[in-house]
C-alpha cells in the first residue's frame, strides 16, 4: 500500500522560468561568438611608375594591306642601304684603279713608234704649243768668247745673225750659244729635260722642254731629277727625234748644233743626212766609246772632225766652205 502511494503522488512541477533558466544556457552555447568590431584602415594607392614598352606589331593577325603598310619604312631603308653600299664599293675600287694606272703610267715608258720624226701634225703640235721665247727678265751680262766661239770663227768666219740648235739634257744657258746670241744675234732653240732648268732658260733662242729620243720616233719617258737633300723629283719627259726639233725651229740648215747626252750618238745615225745640212755638230761627251760611235756616223755622213775639247769633238762638213 505504501508503494502505491509514492507512484500516485506526481513530481512537482518547475516553475516557467526555471525551464527557461535551465534552456538559455544551452542556446546560449550554440550560438556563435558576436564578431568584434576590427577598424580596416584602406591601402594607399601606388601610383605604377610608367614603362616604355615596344610595340611589336601583330603580324599574324594584321591585314595583307595593313602589313605592307608597316613593312614598307624597313623594305626602303634596306634598299637605300644597299644601293649606297654598292655606290661606295664602286667609287672606291674606281679610284683604286685610277691611282694604280697613274703610277703605272708615270713608271712606264712609251714607245710612239707610229708617229714618224718628220710627221707635219707632230712638227705643228712641237712648233706651236711647246716652243716659246723666254725673254730675260734684266739684260744678262755680256758674255766673252769661249775656244768653241773660237774655233766656229775658223770654219764659218765672224758669222751674224747665224742659226744654233742647243739640246742639252740639263745645265742653263751654253756660254758658246749665249755669246752667239748676245754678241752675234744669232737666234734659234734651246731644249731641256730637266724641267726646272728648262724654266730657268732665258735669251733670245726658244726654250723646248723635251728629251732626245735615241729613234726616228717620239718617246714619252719618266725623268727623275735629283733634289737638295736626297730627294728625287719625278716627272713625264717628252722625247722627240732631232729632226723634229729641227723641223719645228725652222733650222734644216742650222749653222751650229750642241748636243749632250747618252742618247746623241743614236739620234744622230738617224738622222736623214740627205735631207738636212747641218755645217757644226758639237757632240759634248767624256765617254770614248761614245765619241768613238758618234764619229764613225759623222765620218760617213760627209763630215770631220774639226777640233777636240775636254768635254767633246767638234765636227764641220766638209764642204762648208763652198757655200
Amino acid at each position: 500500500m505504501v508503494e502505491k502511494k509514492i507512484q500516485e503522488n506526481p513530481l512537482p512541477e518547475t516553475p516557467e522560468h526555471e525551464a527557461q533558466t535551465s534552456e538559455t544556457p544551452e542556446k546560449t552555447k550554440d550560438l556563435p561568438p558576436s564578431p568584434i568590431p576590427v577598424k580596416i584602415t584602406p591601402p594607399t594607392p601606388v601610383t605604377p611608375s610608367p614603362v616604355s614598352r615596344v610595340s611589336i606589331p601583330s603580324f599574324t593577325k594584321t591585314p595583307p594591306n595593313e602589313l605592307y603598310r608597316k613593312l614598307l619604312p624597313a623594305v626602303l631603308f634596306l634598299l637605300t642601304f644597299v644601293t649606297v653600299m654598292t655606290v661606295l664599293l664602286i667609287y672606291m675600287d674606281t679610284v683604286a684603279l685610277g691611282a694604280q694606272q697613274f703610277r703605272l703610267n708615270m713608271s712606264r715608258d712609251y714607245e710612239l713608234a707610229r708617229i714618224p720624226a718628220e710627221s707635219p701634225t707632230l712638227v705643228a703640235y712641237v712648233r706651236q704649243l711647246h716652243l716659246a721665247p723666254r725673254a730675260p727678265r734684266t739684260p744678262p751680262p755680256t758674255p766673252t768668247p769661249t775656244p768653241r766661239v773660237r774655233a766656229l770663227d775658223r770654219l764659218l768666219g765672224e758669222m751674224y745673225n747665224g742659226t744654233l740648235v742647243e739640246f742639252l739634257p740639263r745645265g742653263g744657258r751654253d756660254p758658246t750659244a749665249a755669246y752667239l746670241e748676245t754678241v752675234r744675234g744669232w737666234s734659234g732653240v734651246a731644249v731641256r729635260a730637266a724641267p726646272r732648268d728648262f724654266l730657268a732658260l732665258r735669251g733670245a733662242a726658244r726654250a723646248l722642254h723635251a728629251c732626245l729620243s735615241p729613234t726616228d720616233h717620239p718617246r714619252e719617258v719618266s725623268y727623275e731629277e735629283a733634289e737638295g737633300g736626297g730627294g728625287v723629283f719625278r716627272s713625264r719627259v717628252l722625247c722627240l727625234p732631232l729632226l723634229t726639233v729641227l723641223l719645228a725651229a725652222d733650222a734644216p740648215r742650222a749653222d751650229y748644233t750642241a748636243l749632250a747626252g747618252p742618247a746623241a750618238p743614236r739620234a744622230l745615225a738617224a738622222l736623214p743626212y740627205d735631207r738636212l745640212r747641218l755645217k757644226v755638230i758639237d757632240f759634248r761627251s767624256t765617254d770614248p766609246v761614245a765619241l768613238n760611235k758618234t764619229t764613225e756616223v759623222l765620218e760617213a755622213n760627209n763630215y770631220t772632225v774639226a777640233a777636240t775639247f775636254d768635254d767633246g769633238i767638234m765636227y764641220a762638213l766638209k764642204d762648208i766652205r763652198q757655200e
